[in-house]
C-alpha cells in the first residue's frame, strides 16, 4: 500500500510591478502517493486554483488579501505553491519529493530568477509601504489639456443630468487629495477647493435594473463585458480622477469606492479600463472647446 502524503499549499499573489509574491497559506491535503502526480498536475498545469481548491478557501484568501489592492493594485495572477510534503503517518518531511516537484514545475525558480521576492502575506501587510512601486503615471492620462480649453461646467452638469436616476447630483464632483504613499490613490478631501476631484462615468443601477448607467446616456446590460481593472458595484463606480496642475487638466480613469473598510472614500487610478475606456475617452473629448 502506497504511503499517504500530507501536502501543504500556499496561494501566491503575484504583483509584477512590485516584483513581489505574497504567500497566503491555503491549508493541507492528504492524498495517496499514487494520486499525488495527478493532483499537482491539475493544480499547477491545467486549470489552476479554481479547479484544485475549494471555492470557500479561495474566497477567504481573496477577502483577506483584498486590502492590499489599495496600494499594490490587483494581483496579476494567483498561483498555487507547494510549501512542504510530509509522510502523513510519521510527519517526516520528504524534501526529495518537494525538490523533485520544484525541479519539474520550476514555478518558484522562474520567479526567483526574475528577481521576485517571496514573503508571507502578514509581513507584506505589515511592511506594505516597502512594496509600493515607484511609478510615473503620465502615460495613463486619457486627456491632458489647458483648463480654459475644456468646458468643465457643461461636462459636470451633463454628468449630473445623465446619472440623476442612480446618483445624487449634489455629490458630484467629489474633491480628493492625493495620497503621500502612492500617486494612484486619492482620498476624499475635507476641503472643497482641492485641485483634484472625481467625477463618475459608470454607475451600478441594480437598485433599479440589472445594468450599469453611463454618463454618456448609454446603459451596459452585458454582465460579462470586459471591465479591465475596474469594479462596479453598489459601493464602487468608475469615472475620472481629474487633477489641475498649473492650470493643466489631467484626466485618468479610476475606480471610486464610497465605503472602504475603515469608512474612507477613495479613488484609485487603474491601468486598464476594458470596454469602458473608449466610451470615457469619446465622452470627455466632446467637451473640448472648439476654437
Amino acid at each position: 500500500m502506497k504511503r499517504q502524503l500530507e501536502i501543504s499549499y500556499s496561494f501566491g499573489y503575484v504583483y509584477d510591478k512590485s516584483k513581489l509574491i505574497a504567500m497566503y497559506p491555503a491549508g493541507t491535503n492528504v492524498i495517496s502517493e499514487d494520486e499525488y502526480e495527478m493532483e499537482v498536475e491539475v493544480a499547477f498545469l491545467e486549470d489552476g486554483i479554481d479547479a484544485a481548491f475549494e471555492y470557500e478557501d479561495i474566497k477567504t484568501a481573496n477577502d483577506v488579501m483584498k486590502p492590499l489592492e489599495m496600494f499594490l493594485m490587483k494581483p496579476n495572477k494567483i498561483i498555487p505553491f507547494v510549501d512542504s510534503i510530509k509522510d502523513f503517518d510519521t510527519k517526516e518531511e520528504l524534501p526529495k519529493l518537494l525538490n523533485d516537484f520544484d525541479a519539474e514545475y520550476e514555478l518558484k525558480k522562474d520567479y526567483e530568477e526574475k528577481g521576485y521576492e517571496f514573503n508571507n502575506y502578514y509581513e507584506v501587510f505589515k511592511n506594505v509601504t516597502n512594496y509600493i512601486p515607484k511609478e510615473n503615471l503620465e502615460n495613463l492620462n486619457i486627456l491632458k489639456i489647458e483648463a480654459d480649453k475644456f468646458d468643465m461646467d457643461k461636462f459636470i452638469n451633463d454628468i449630473k443630468i445623465n446619472l440623476d436616476e442612480v446618483m445624487n447630483p449634489n455629490i458630484i464632483p467629489v474633491f480628493m487629495e492625493k495620497s503621500n504613499l502612492t500617486p494612484r490613490l486619492f482620498i476624499k478631501s475635507k476641503k472643497e477647493d482641492s485641485n483634484s476631484f472625481y467625477v463618475p462615468f459608470a454607475v451600478d443601477a441594480s437598485s433599479y435594473e440589472r445594468c450599469v448607467y453611463c454618463a454618456n446616456g448609454q446603459k451596459i446590460e452585458d454582465e460579462n463585458i470586459d471591465m479591465g481593472d475596474l469594479e462596479i458595484s453598489i459601493t464602487k463606480d468608475a469615472g475620472y480622477i481629474i487633477e489641475n496642475i498649473d492650470n493643466i487638466l489631467n484626466f485618468k480613469i479610476s475606480n471610486f469606492n464610497s465605503k472602504t473598510e475603515n469608512n474612507n472614500q477613495i479613488t484609485q487610478v487603474v491601468d486598464y479600463g476594458g470596454k469602458i475606456k473608449p466610451m470615457m475617452i469619446e465622452f470627455v473629448n466632446s467637451y473640448i472647446k472648439k476654437i
